[in-house]
């Protein structure tokens, strides 16, 4: 599996047989994982029932094991062919939330999205956010990278554009993870779960 940005329960990632997206679920403990890692790990028992939010979601036995990594150049061969599509809404539903009740696991849940103008994160009442410009329309997305979070958090920056986000990651963030998240309140978010470097 190619990680592409941790999360609370597993990590995102591409399945490097299939090409296909992945949201791997495993149990904590494992050594921390950054975007780009080459990992492996055996799959588990299926998810019973099965995730409507998150459809891609594959039980792993134990934490995957880092055995490389690939450059952004590299990885380009898989990330190219998992771009949302230039229409429609950005995965399958207007606006920023939905409820819970209307996923039914049949549309995707996460996308790649190539933003036209940004990334630029700013400070919200309820955390960071990230806004981005994608198709004529500017999106702001919850920030879903708590790496990034807590590293603006550390400096204080209530808003950073993308040079200074540039300065702070150690390179220029040319690509979105965006990803269905929750439930929460009955509701699932949009988050943008990682900014990635491009090729």
């Amino acid at each position: 599996m190619l990680v592409l940005a941790p999360q609370p329960d597993g990590c995102v990632g591409i399945d490097l047989d299939s090409g296909a997206f992945v949201r791997a679920l495993f149990p904590a403990g494992g050594e921390p994982l950054e975007p780009f890692d080459v990992t492996s790990a055996p799959i588990g028992d299926p998810v019973d029932p099965p995730d409507t939010v998150r459809p891609e979601a594959v039980a792993l036995e134990r934490p995957p094991e880092r055995i490389g990594s690939l450059s952004p150049r590299r990885a380009e061969r898989y990330l190219q062919a998992l771009r949302h599509p230039p229409h429609g809404p950005l995965l399958g539903f207007q606006g920023v939330s939905v409820p819970y009740w209307t996923l039914t696991g049949d549309r995707p849940s996460l996308a790649l999205v190539d933003p036209s103008e940004g990334p630029l994160v700013v400070a919200g009442a309820g955390g960071y956010e990230c806004r981005f410009g994608w198709h004529g329309t500017v999106h702001q997305f919850p920030l879903g990278d708590r790496s990034l979070a807590g590293e603006l958090y550390r400096l204080r920056r209530r808003r950073s554009s993308p040079r200074e986000l540039t300065r702070i990651m150690g390179y220029r963030p040319g690509r979105l993870l965006v990803v269905v998240a929750g439930p929460d309140r009955g509701y699932c978010t949009k988050q943008v779960a990682a900014l990635l470097p491009a090729r």
